[in-house]
């Protein structure tokens, strides 16, 4: 089983606090302004960008 993070970037505002919570250093900032998944392998489920993603646009989905 792994987690699979996914941005919604139609609702995400670029606050970065999932950059900045992430220990494990899946997301970084575009070139928009919009947070996306670099290093998707690297998430370990935490789910803190999820819980503090101020706007919903985070979800972690489990996949076998």
């Amino acid at each position: 089983m792994r987690h699979i993070p996914y941005i919604n970037i139609e609702i995400c505002t670029g606050c970065e606090i999932c950059v900045d919570v992430c220990p494990a250093d899946v997301f970084e900032m575009s070139e928009i302004g919009k947070a996306v998944v670099i290093n998707p392998d690297s998430c370990t489920g935490c789910l803190l960008c999820e819980e503090n993603c101020p706007t919903d646009a985070i979800e972690i989905k489990l996949i076998e």
